[in-house]
C-alpha cells in the first residue's frame, strides 16, 4: 500500500519488501522522507506535520495519541483532555514515550509557563495545597449527579491503596467521562469547581499508575498529561508536582534518566517560584527516591545513596495529618523497594535482592504497601531473581503480582520473559507465562 501510494504521490517507485517494513518497525532503518510522506498519506497525517516532527514522533498524529500533547494549556481545553486520556484504543505493551527529547523539555516549559499564569490570576485564598484540603461530600452548586460521580471517585481512590486493580480502570474512567460532560455541559465548573478539578487529576494519575504497570506507556503518558492539565486549570501546584513526579518514573524505567531529570528540575523550579510550601513529606521524599534513580542510571552510586538518605529523612522526620491521595506511600518498606530499584539502575542486582525482602516475604508484618505498588516491586524482584539465576523465584514473584493486580496484565520484563521461557517446564514458570 505504502508503495503504491508513494508511486501515485508522484515520488517514483520504491521496493515492497516486509523485510524493508521490518527495519523500520524495528528501528534499524529510518523511512526516506518521501516513504515517510506515503505514509503519513494513506492515515491522513498532514504532510506539513511530517516535515515539522521527527521519525517516530509524528506517528503518533495517526492514531491521535499526540492529540494529548497538542492541546492548549487552557481550562478550556480540559474536558477534551480528559476525554481523549479515556477514549478507547488498542492497548499494548510500548517500550517507549511520546515526549522524549526536545519535546518533553517543550511539555515541561509548556506546563510551568500555564502554572505561572494559573497562580498569577488565582485569588491568593483561592487554592489551599493539596494535602490541606477537605475532601468532605460537599461541592457547592454542583448537581446531584455530579456529587455522587465525585463520592464515586474519592472511593476509588482509597481503594486503588487498599484492593487490586482489575476493575479499578473502568470504573475511574465511567466516573471521569461523567466529570468531562458535566464540564461541557457547565463551562463554569472549570472556573470555581476545583475540587472536581483535582479529582479528576487524581483519578486520572491512578490510571496512569496501572497503565505503566501493564507496560502501555503511551496510555500511560496521556493519563498523566491529562491529570496534570486539570491540576493546572486548579491552580493546585502540589498536586500538579506529584503528578509529574510520578511520571518521571516512566522515563527512569525505560532508561531515559536525561528526560527524568529536566522534569524533576521542572516541579523543583515549580515549588521555588511560588513558594510552595509541602505538607506532604511524601512528596519530598519521593523526589529524592527519582533522583537517587537518576544518579544510579548515570553510574553514580555516592549520589544515589546520598539522595536516598535524605528521602529518608524527610520521610521519618515529616509530618501529615492529609497527604496526597495519590502518593499513598509513608512507609520504611517503600524506601527499601526504591533502594532495591535504584541498584537495579547500578546493574548490581547482588546488592538489590536484599532490599526487595519486604515484598518477597509473604509474612513481612504489616507490609503498609498498596497492592498496585506491592506488585510494581514484586516484578522489579523477579528481574532481580532473574538476573542473579532464580528462575523458579522469578516466577513466583511475577505470579504473585499479576495476582495483586486482579485481572491487570502484568508487564515483566523482556529479560524475564526470555529467562522464563528458558524454564517453562517448570510448574510455576508455565503457570505464569500463561497468565501474561
Amino acid at each position: 500500500m505504502i508503495a503504491r501510494t508513494h508511486a501515485e504521490l508522484g515520488f517514483g517507485q520504491m521496493a515492497a519488501r516486509r523485510e524493508k517494513v521490518s527495519r523500520w518497525e524495528s528501528g534499524r532503518a529510518v523511512p526516506e522522507r518521501t516513504a515517510q510522506l506515503a505514509i503519513a498519506h494513506v492515515h491522513a497525517v498532514p504532510p506539513e506535520e511530517v516535515l515539522r516532527l521527527d521519525w517516530p514522533d509524528w506517528l503518533h498524529l495517526a492514531n491521535g495519541d499526540a492529540r494529548q500533547l497538542e492541546l492548549p494549556w487552557t481550562t478550556s481545553a480540559v474536558p477534551e483532555a480528559i476525554l481523549d486520556a479515556i477514549a478507547g484504543r488498542e492497548e499494548t505493551q510500548q517500550d517507549y514515550l511520546m515526549a522524549t527529547g526536545w519535546a518533553a523539555r517543550s511539555l515541561m516549559e509548556n506546563w510551568l509557563d500555564a502554572m505561572a499564569e494559573k497562580t498569577a490570576t488565582a485569588p491568593a485564598d483561592s487554592t489551599p495545597p493539596a494535602s490541606a484540603r477537605v475532601r468532605g461530600p460537599g461541592l457547592v452548586g454542583e448537581t446531584e449527579s455530579v456529587l455522587e460521580a465525585c463520592t464515586r471517585l474519592r472511593t476509588l481512590h482509597r481503594f486503588a491503596a487498599s484492593f487490586s486493580a482489575g476493575w479499578l480502570v473502568a470504573a475511574s474512567e465511567s466516573e471521569l467521562r461523567h466529570l468531562a460532560d458535566h464540564f461541557l455541559a457547565a463551562p463554569e465548573a472549570l472556573h470555581h469547581g476545583r475540587e472536581l478539578l483535582v479529582l479528576a487529576a487524581e483519578g486520572l494519575a491512578v490510571c496512569g499508575f496501572i497503565a505503566r504497570l501493564q507496560g502501555q506507556h503511551v496510555t500511560a503518558q496521556r493519563y498523566y498529561v491529562a491529570a496534570l492539565r486539570c491540576a493546572t486549570a486548579a491552580s493546585d501546584p502540589e498536586t500538579a508536582a506529584a503528578i509529574v513526579t510520578l511520571h518521571v518514573g516512566q522515563y527512569l524505567d525505560l532508561h531515559l534518566h536525561e528526560e527524568a531529570a529536566e522534569l524533576l528540575e521542572a516541579v523543583k523550579k515549580l515549588l521555588r517560584r511560588n513558594q510552595v510550601h509541602v505538607k506532604d513529606p511524601t512528596l519530598l521524599a519521593l523526589l529524592q527516591t527519582q533522583s537517587a534513580r537518576v544518579h544510579a542510571q548515570r553510574g553514580d552510586d555516592l549520589g544515589r545513596r546520598r539522595a536516598l538518605a535524605v528521602g529518608r529523612q524527610v520521610l521519618t522526620t515529616g509530618t501529615s495529618s492529609a497527604g496526597i491521595p495519590i502518593l499513598p506511600l509513608r512507609s520504611e518498606d517503600w524506601l527499601s523497594c526504591m533502594d532495591a530499584v535504584s541498584l537495579l539502575d547500578l546493574n548490581q542486582p547482588d546488592r538489590a535482592i536484599k532490599h526487595f525482602e519486604p515484598v518477597l516475604s509473604e509474612h513481612h508484618p504489616n507490609l503498609k504497601l498498596p497492592p498496585c505498588v506491592h506488585a510494581m516491586y514484586l516484578l522489579r524482584a523477579a528481574e532481580t531473581q532473574v538476573a542473579l539465576g532464580d528462575a523458579t523465584g522469578g516466577a513466583e514473584s511475577a505470579s504473585r503480582a499479576a495476582t495483586l493486580l486482579g485481572g491487570v496484565r502484568a508487564a515483566a520484563s523482556e529479560r524475564v520473559r526470555l529467562a522464563l521461557r528458558a524454564y517453562a517446564h517448570l510448574p510455576e514458570v508455565t503457570r505464569f507465562l500463561a497468565s501474561a
